[in-house]
């Protein structure tokens, strides 16, 4: 499966991931919220809790994909 091109905003922060997803992005429809993975202990926001942010400010969480390095993306979009 191709990854999807769309803009990414990454995050390190559980308050930086409610921030960014409580702003508007304009006519994007679909964004690719970026965090790190597990192994980045600091900086690590879970899947889960990404879904779960995604839900409470109106996106629609879907697939997750495996990035460069230790960083994930999450693809959320709104209806």
């Amino acid at each position: 499966m191709t990854m999807p091109t769309l803009k990414r905003i990454k995050v390190a922060t559980e308050q930086e991931l409610r921030h960014a997803l409580a702003k508007e992005f304009g006519s994007d429809r679909e964004v690719m919220i970026v965090t790190s993975n597990a192994k980045s202990r600091d900086k690590h926001i879970s899947s889960e809790l990404v879904r779960e942010a995604a839900r409470e400010n109106g996106w629609q969480p879907g697939r997750s994909y495996t990035l460069s390095g230790n960083l994930l993306g999450h693809v959320v979009s709104r209806s």
